[in-house]
């Protein structure tokens, strides 16, 4: 009959465990994987909140995104490192933001903003309807720019 350390012996894992890398890669990486996990929180939030009202779900989103369902699920996981241009997506998608850049101090400039709808689909019984922003900007010259 074997003993108690030979049968742990038996089924542990011969590899060393890289628990401690591990550990020490998210610690340097807090920043932006405590970003990734609000944002993560956000968009199921967002997946639940619409469900009821348009049938929502996370391959429903990938599919609007042109993405597959794994990558939805590493995003919501908080284990992946979103572009600018994936996030853009999202927010299209599901009608959020989830990134706010504050206006530059150091350039002036107007903007007047327009609405038109790009697309009208019906999700459910719910008329789901995406829409596109155009934005038009008047810069002061540089001589009138203040400079921070």
């Amino acid at each position: 009959m074997k003993t108690a350390l030979e049968k742990i012996n038996e089924i542990a894992s011969k590899e060393v465990s890289s628990w401690n890398e591990d550990a020490l890669e998210r610690r340097r990486n807090r920043g932006w994987t405590d970003r990734s996990f609000r944002i993560a929180v956000r968009i199921l939030l967002e997946i639940s909140r619409q469900k009821p009202l348009n049938g929502m779900t996370q391959k429903m989103l990938a599919e609007e995104m042109g993405v597959t369902p794994q990558y939805i699920n590493k995003v919501v996981k908080g284990k992946e490192n979103l572009t600018l241009e994936t996030v853009s997506k999202i927010e299209g998608v599901l009608g959020i933001r989830l990134l706010e850049v504050p206006p530059s101090e150091t350039v002036t400039a107007t903007s007047t903003k327009k609405e038109k709808p790009t697309a009208i689909s019906n999700i459910g019984a719910i008329p789901f309807v995406k829409y596109e922003l155009e934005y038009t900007h008047e810069f002061l010259s540089e001589s009138t720019c203040k400079y921070g």
